[in-house]
Parts: structure tokens; C-alpha cells; sequence
């Protein structure tokens, strides 16, 4: 199993963005933290950018993940919803970027989180904003 934990980050007030995730598998072999920049945006588009770069990369980095499952643990209500209705009135774009990815995994399931479980993958996109 795979868990994929993101989450997003942004300063209106200084119009910087910053998405951080976390990816690791069950017995920790592997372990990815990962806290970056991206241009100034809402909060919900970036914590789909979140979610596209985590699925990215694991999807780069680890081919052999396809016969895994997958979970996504995130924050966000509208990644959820948008992600597993396969609809996003205002996000289809990011939606379908994703999912043209999370389709080539054998089973991709998604856990709506609190911030306080989420508190590493927030650090992280804070991180990504103010160093």
C-alpha cells in the first residue's frame, strides 16, 4: 500500500502559493517529502497542483505502483468530491489531469483528512512559501 498525503499553502497578502506531500509506502522503503513553490493561486487550485505532483511523481518514479493501491489522504473537501464524482464545475482541467493518471492505478481511493492529521504535508507547503 501507498498513502500519498498533500496539501496547499498560500499567502494572499504576499501572492505566493506553495503545495507540500508526502509519499511513503507501508514498510518505508519508500519515503519521499517534497515542499514546492508554484505561481500565486486560490487555495483549492493549488491543493489540486498538490495532488497532480504527487501523483506525477509516484507514477515517474515508481512504475511497478500500478499493481498497488493508492491512497490519497488530503484535506480538501472539493479534491475529494471532484476526484471521485470525476466532475469539478470549476476545476474539470485539473480534475481530469489527475484522474488520467490515477486511472493506470489498480485502485486509487481517496480519505478526506483534518488539518490536524495533516499537519506534516501543511508544513511542508508552508515551507515551500517561506523557506
Amino acid at each position: 500500500m501507498i498513502w500519498l498525503t498533500t496539501d496547499a499553502a498560500v499567502d494572499a497578502k504576499k501572492r505566493l502559493a506553495g503545495i507540500g506531500f508526502i509519499i511513503h509506502n507501508t514498510n518505508r522503503s519508500i519515503d519521499h517529502r517534497v515542499a514546492r513553490q508554484i505561481s500565486y493561486q486560490d487555495n483549492h487550485h493549488a491543493e489540486f497542483m498538490a495532488v497532480l505532483a504527487a501523483v506525477e511523481m509516484l507514477v515517474t518514479n515508481y512504475p511497478a505502483v500500478a499493481q498497488e493501491t493508492v491512497i490519497l489522504q488530503t484535506d480538501s473537501q472539493i479534491v475529494q468530491d471532484s476526484l471521485e464524482k470525476r466532475y469539478a464545475k470549476h476545476y474539470q482541467v485539473e480534475t481530469d489531469q489527475i484522474l488520467r493518471l490515477t486511472d493506470q492505478l489498480s485502485l486509487f481511493l481517496i480519505q478526506l483528512i483534518s488539518d490536524r492529521t495533516n499537519h506534516a504535508a501543511h508544513q511542508l507547503a508552508r515551507q515551500a512559501i517561506y523557506g
